[in-house]
């Protein structure tokens, strides 16, 4: 594996995905709306709640990066409301990116991920396990929604060396609650290290092709699943 391109990889998970990769002389390409800081990542400014900019990044990598080994998508927005006070808008957004911008943007690259033998590996979450959490009716909508078009897009590539992981990957010490609605995490210290989640997503792409892990859970310790 040599060239790696991360959905939003300017913060959180995605972020220490790219570092680990930087540090193991991967090229990376970040996909997202503001820039990777990490020295050598090459950025392509993308929002992807808009189409216009997922068809310029999809135009981009077929021009200039077209050999890459994996897609890793790890954008995405908690969309937290009351259930009765929700708007469209949020539903709209939350929608947009978190599961038909990527799945879109692997669709559009499908034959370069044929011909590359490249894998796919898409980060949902636990609530997509069950019945979700309060006040997260379209995260945990968009969340099935993405589970779902991973298990379509590993269908399409049964029949290639291509591998579709899809990771069940409970809470992490991000910004990612904070960004969205302005919450901070009280106790870090209860919460996945990004760093470690990332070891595990290389871990996964490094096995030996005759080897995929299809669907993995990982969770905070404690966490169990109620289904």
């Amino acid at each position: 594996m040599k060239k790696v391109i991360i959905l939003g990889a300017s913060d959180g998970l995605g972020k220490a995905i790219a570092s680990l990769c930087k540090s193991e002389k991967l090229e990376v390409i970040n996909i997202s709306r503001t820039p990777c800081d990490i020295s050598g990542v090459v950025n392509i400014a993308c929002d992807l709640f808009i189409e216009e900019d997922i068809n310029n990044a999809v135009n981009v990598i077929k021009e200039k990066y077209s050999d890459f080994d994996a897609i890793i998508n790890c954008a995405a927005i908690v969309a937290m409301e009351k259930i009765n006070e929700i708007t469209y808008l949020k539903f709209e957004r939350a929608f947009k990116i978190n599961t038909i911008a990527p799945l879109y943007f692997i669709s559009s690259l499908f034959d370069n991920i044929v011909k590359n033998e490249a894998d796919i590996l898409n980060i949902g979450t636990t609530a997509d396990l069950k019945a979700g959490f309060n006040d997260q009716l379209a995260y945990t909508s968009t969340k099935y929604g993405l589970r779902g078009g991973s298990y379509n897009i590993g269908l399409e590539l049964a029949k290639t060396k291509s591998r579709m992981i899809y990771i069940h990957c409970g809470g992490m010490n991000t910004q990612m609650h904070e960004k969205d609605y302005g919450k901070k995490i009280e106790d870090p210290t209860e919460w996945m290290n990004p760093r470690d989640i990332a070891d595990i997503v290389l871990y996964l792409l490094k096995l030996p092709k005759q080897i995929e892990i299809t669907e993995l859970t990982v969770n905070r310790k404690k966490r169990r699943l109620i289904q």
